[in-house]
């Protein structure tokens, strides 16, 4: 995290709308641009408005934090719904179900699943920091859109589905 910048103001950051829906970042001191920013609450319970962490993910993988907002209030009605929009995405999840299908395309794997919202398919980049261990026998899948696909337990899955999964996820 920057040390000049732990918490974020309209003052001294920029909230914008990215490509595909996504959140910006910019911070007006040191005209810097963070883009595909998401937002965790720090107290998502007691105080879901206040405390929010943005964070980016570097090229090499890892995530960095970029600030904290103190009070989502600060902010312009604009940049709250942005905000929250990614707030929202970030708690929002898709349980798999069931695996009809996975197709390997140019670094991408296509999903065709079942989920407890119905059938979808979707892209997730073939790339570990696309998966997330979830408990020891679970994963969540980030696909390209930042939508999140949780699988609480993959020995549950049929054999079928449980080989094809693991022939691209085997990490």
């Amino acid at each position: 995290m920057n040390d000049k910048l732990k918490f974020l103001t309209s003052k001294n950051t920029k909230i914008l709308k990215g490509e595909f829906e996504t959140m910006d970042v910019y911070f007006v001191e040191t005209e810097t641009l963070y883009k595909n920013v998401f937002a965790i609450s720090c107290f998502p319970i007691r105080e879901p408005l206040k405390f929010i962490s943005l964070f980016y993910q570097k090229e090499n993988g890892e995530f960095e934090e970029i600030g904290i907002i103190k009070d989502i209030f600060d902010f312009s009605e604009n940049e709250r719904r942005l905000i929250l929009k990614t707030l929202n995405k970030h708690y929002f999840s898709y349980k798999i179900i069931r695996i009809f299908d996975i197709k390997w395309k140019f670094g991408f794997l296509l999903f065709h699943v079942l989920t407890d919202k119905g059938e979808k398919e979707f892209y997730l980049k073939w790339e570990r920091s696309k998966t997330i261990d979830f408990g020891k026998k679970g994963k969540i899948l980030i696909d390209v859109f930042e939508d999140r696909y949780l699988i609480e337990d993959i020995e549950s899955f049929s054999p079928m589905e449980k080989n094809m999964f693991k022939r691209f996820i085997y990490w």
